[in-house]
């Protein structure tokens, strides 16, 4: 069973110039042709060439067909695989892993080193000079490749002299199904293998951490992308091209790839709306999230998906615009999260952390907020939000402990207090407030969170001794818990502040805009488009992200001109760099889409 599925449906067609065959390559044996075929023009007589890549590729395979192409052409060749200036595992673990993963089950703290941490530096001094020195020494009439290969093979001291700089990405979808069948796809590993939870820690906590930071300084740097998803059929990107088609996604409004997953709640609505794979158990959870999901763009027939963490390196300011840019620190602030519970079951009792605990405890940045939009229910829908008038909260911990030790259910309905929803409905969850999803239910969730652990702070109080997926119980974190739990936020404080009564900020004949939720402690508001025929918006610097809550298609103009369109219930960014532009109803009714904006007081 794969970890996350998806459908390739959210593809971004562009009008860009683009040459297949110069600009665009596909497929194994062209792209290393038309590499070493360029790489023989050159007139000088040796050359090192960087193969960089993200883990979970197999880049030995690749440069086995880049040499094999070379030599070809009458080109001596040199290979280092740079794994082995790596530190052995042992060292990694004690030295930067352990102390990152902290002693805690489920979470960690992010690691803010360097790629080279994970070297052996006097290693990688030996590997420098010999490469001068053969470059040096180089007396043979044939031209002489080096080609030092590998995660981290352009770290500076090798950047600096290479002459062709190669970059081989995946997205996080590809890796992690990759590591279901082979559990050796983890930074520095010589054949040792780890299990999916400890590797998804040591991913999120560790490993993506100096990868993206090394990936992210190489972007303006690199002759040649390769997205190698298709491992098969591998798409080559010149360095140019791929910089232009990445300002020029962050230009106009786009679909990020949704990614979806089963859990122990979940139910089946998004598996039948979005034709899921039947090998999901359920479609409990589909998200958007900055560092874990893709952009898929149509470049003349040729699907190319590009992480969206690279457009937002490249195309920060356009998308999230100058005014906004530090409140967000300089990335995309939301997770979106569909949450399945159609005849599914509720979700656990959560709640997330404040600011401080988030810097103390995890090393993270800012604060967790969520807030819940009600998409569909069913009988007897409802969401948890907030303590009840009367708990005792002392009480609820030690009954929650209890149950944690000793496998002991209690009423978790005397203390939580509960909110019966409709569509439409829609409620804030800031940082400390009590929670949860209720059973048939399906929501989409428009969170704050920057986090480098992309699933976010969940902190389970109760979760009715209900196993996961795989037949075991579901974490509890009482001390996390009841370390930010706000005492306060009580039924009666909920209904003043958390379920605010639609506010009209502007309208005409058959249009309107509503805010449905601010609050000054969250750094984000939620309104909602209403419109029979069509509604015209402005960014005004700061971007918006889109969701069709209500209708069946809605396009998407800039100029007069259609650039997008988005189906129920889909979501799109529309960069802050658009500034004005329409939106068009393409089915009967009344179309509604909810508008998620970084608030700008």
């Amino acid at each position: 069973m794969a970890v996350y599925y998806s459908t390739n449906t959210e593809v971004n067609k562009l009008e860009i110039e683009c040459e297949v065959g110069k600009d665009l390559i596909v497929g194994m044996d062209e792209i290393f042709s038309k590499l070493s075929d360029e790489i023989v023009r050159t007139s000088k007589r040796s050359i090192l060439i960087c193969f960089d890549c993200y883990i979970g590729i197999d880049y030995e395979k690749m440069v086995e067909k880049f040499k094999g192409k070379l030599k070809e052409r009458g080109f001596d060749v040199k290979c280092f695989d740079i794994i082995d200036l790596y530190r052995f595992n042992d060292e990694i673990n004690s030295k930067i892993v352990s102390p990152s993963l902290n002693g805690e089950k489920d979470f960690g703290r992010v690691f803010k080193g360097r790629l080279k941490d994970f070297m052996n530096g006097e290693k990688i001094r030996l590997l420098r000079n010999e490469i001068l020195r053969m470059r040096r020494k180089r007396s043979s009439k044939r031209k002489l490749a080096i080609i030092l290969t590998g995660p981290g093979s352009a770290i500076p001291v090798f950047r600096r002299l290479c002459d062709n700089l190669i970059y081989v990405d995946i997205s996080r979808e590809e890796l992690f199904n990759r590591f279901e069948k082979n559990p050796t796809l983890f930074l520095a590993s010589r054949g040792e293998k780890l299990d999916l939870k400890t590797f998804l820690r040591r991913f999120y906590y560790v490993d993506s951490q100096v990868l993206d930071r090394h990936k992210r300084s190489l972007m303006m740097k690199l002759d040649y992308y390769i997205s190698a998803n298709d491992p098969q059929n591998p798409v080559l990107l010149r360095g140019e091209f791929y910089r232009r088609l990445i300002d020029e996604i962050s230009s106009r409004p786009f679909m990020v790839k949704m990614l979806y997953y089963p859990v122990s709640w979940g139910g089946n609505w998004l598996k039948k709306m979005k034709n899921l794979s039947d090998e999901m158990v359920n479609s409990g959870q589909g998200f958007i999230l900055a560092n874990e999901n893709g952009v898929i763009v149509d470049l003349k027939g040729n699907k190319v998906e590009i992480p969206f963490q690279n457009i937002l390196w490249l195309g920060k300011e356009k998308i999230i615009g100058g005014k906004v840019m530090s409140r967000c620190l300089g990335t995309f602030p939301f997770a979106y999260w569909y949450d399945d519970g159609m005849e599914g079951g509720n979700m656990a009792i959560q709640v997330h952390p404040n600011g401080t605990y988030m810097r103390k405890k995890f090393n993270e940045p800012m604060r967790q907020d969520e807030s819940y939009y009600i998409l569909h229910t069913g009988e007897g829908a409802k969401t948890y939000l907030g303590l009840k008038e009367d708990a005792d909260v002392d009480e609820l911990k030690e009954l929650a402990v209890r149950s944690e030790k000793h496998g002991i259910p209690f009423d978790h309905d005397r203390f939580i207090n509960s909110v019966k929803t409709k569509p439409g409905d829609y409620l804030l969850i800031p940082a400390g407030t009590v929670h949860a999803s209720g059973k048939n239910q399906v929501v989409v969730e428009v969170d704050w969170v920057i986090t480098a652990y992309s699933p976010g702070y969940t902190f389970h109080i109760y979760d009715y001794l209900r196993p996961d997926l795989n037949g075991s119980l579901r974490s509890i974190h009482i001390e996390h818990s009841f370390n930010v739990i706000k005492k306060n936020r009580r039924e009666s404080w909920v209904m003043r502040n958390l379920k605010q009564k639609p506010r009209k900020i502007r309208g005409g004949d058959n249009w309107a805009e509503y805010l449905l939720g601010r609050r000054m402690d969250m750094l984000f508001e939620v309104r909602r488009l209403e419109f029979s025929d069509e509604i015209e918006d402005d960014t005004n610097g700061i971007f918006h992200v889109l969701t069709l809550v209500e209708g069946k298609s809605v396009g998407v103009e800039i100029d007069g001109k259609t650039v997008l369109k988005f189906d129920f219930p889909d979501t799109i960014i529309v960069p802050a760099c658009v500034g004005k532009y329409r939106l068009v109803n393409l089915s009967d009714g009344k179309a509604k889409v909810l508008k998620a904006q970084v608030r700008s007081d």
